[in-house]
């Protein structure tokens, strides 16, 4: 049977943070109530399609912030899914958190749950940065939540790190990841903030009410923060992500692998059998009978090799030209000839060892290596 990854939108917040754009609404019990009922109805949906078909090896809780519902929902929703489909033993079962949503209580009843792997929203331990993001958490909260999940059992955490703050400096990236390196933390995902249309650091941005850091100063920040992890057994596994051996996420290798997912609750993207599609990013209407999703492309042969290119150079390990060749039903070499050739000379790409791989170089214009693979 094939391998299917789940994701679980859990569209809830206390509080909307400066940068998002995520779908996300606040939280009441009674929203919380008919959201649990409405993803079990989506899963009873997926009966005819998944049964005996699939078996799933990742599971995925995101937000909004998915610790903000009560245990007992999240439980709900896993019995719901065994219910459907086997669910491997060794499955990796994920959950983001606010730091100050995670009570020791809390974190033991997660693990009674099945979940195995946290992903807490730090963002940065400097607090007049988080203020000025929106963040309802601390630096001591942060680092806190950290503490407690280990004492709970947790020995797989990662730590949303974010840079490109306006006024953020370097150093305030190396304090952050050099504190949580000694928290002996085994993944640190690290964005560079791109403000994105109807938010309101957007708006701040348009009105010069804050700048944003230029673009050499950018890179400085993730050179700064990519070395620092590096050098402490962190290792970079794909542009925006470095962990300990072992501990790469699973769930999200799936999504640069093009493996196939579908994702539940309000908002949630699925790719299946060639077909990506979205659920509404309305609460009401996803509660309600008889949603329909939207259709975002049927993709072709020719669509399904560029993504697979552009989603794997994302990774250190690049495209696996064996992998590309026997998927495909194609030579990698032959079709990409021209390509290869001229980004190889501009010393963006290397090939070695069955892989094209980005060098340090094709990273910091990776966007331009991609268009040049739809030529």
């Amino acid at each position: 049977m094939k391998k299917l990854g789940i994701y679980v939108h859990i569209p809830f917040c206390r509080q909307k943070c400066s940068y998002c754009d995520f779908y996300s609404v606040n939280w009441n019990n009674e929203s919380e109530n008919k959201y649990t009922e409405a993803v079990l109805n989506e899963i009873k949906g997926y009966r005819d399609r998944l049964s005996g078909k699939y078996t799933v090896d990742t599971i995925f809780f995101g937000g909004g912030t998915p610790t903000i519902i009560r245990p007992e929902s999240l439980y709900k929703i896993m019995e719901g899914l065994k219910e459907l489909i086997e669910v491997n033993k060794n499955s990796e079962i994920s959950m983001e958190a606010n730091p100050n949503t995670l009570t020791f209580e809390k974190l033991r009843e997660y693990r009674e749950i099945g979940i195995n792997r946290l992903s807490i929203g730090v963002q940065s331990l400097n607090d007049d940065i988080l203020i000025r993001i929106g963040r309802i958490h601390d630096s001591r909260q942060a680092l806190e939540s950290i503490d407690r999940a280990k004492s709970a059992g947790f020995n797989n955490i990662n730590a949303d790190v974010m840079f490109n703050i306006p006024g953020q400096e370097v150093r305030d990236i190396e304090d952050t990841i050099s504190r949580l390196i000694e928290r002996d933390i085994e993944h640190i995902s690290f964005y560079s903030l791109k403000l994105e249309k109807g938010t309101p650091m957007y708006a701040l941005e348009k009105s010069n009410k804050i700048i944003m850091p230029d673009e050499e100063y950018e890179r400085e920040m993730y050179y700064a923060g990519r070395s620092l992890m590096e050098r402490n057994d962190l290792p970079q596994y794909e542009i925006s992500n470095f962990s300990k051996k072992g501990f790469q996420c699973r769930h999200n290798l799936k999504y640069w692998s093009q493996d196939e997912y579908i994702g539940l609750g309000p908002s949630a993207h699925s790719f299946m059998e060639g077909v990506r599609y979205s659920n509404p990013a309305d609460l009401k209407m996803y509660c309600g009978a008889g949603f329909e999703r939207t259709i975002h492309e049927s993709m072709s042969h020719e669509d399904l090799m560029f993504e697979y290119i552009m989603l794997s150079l994302r990774l250190a390990e690049g495209v696996d030209i064996h992998e590309f060749n026997s998927r495909f039903s194609a030579d990698f070499i032959n079709k990409y000839e021209g390509q290869i050739t001229h980004l190889g000379k501009n010393n963006l790409i290397e090939l070695s060892e069955g892989h094209i791989r980005l060098t340090e170089k094709g990273m910091d214009i990776s966007n331009y290596v991609f268009e040049k693979f739809m030529e």
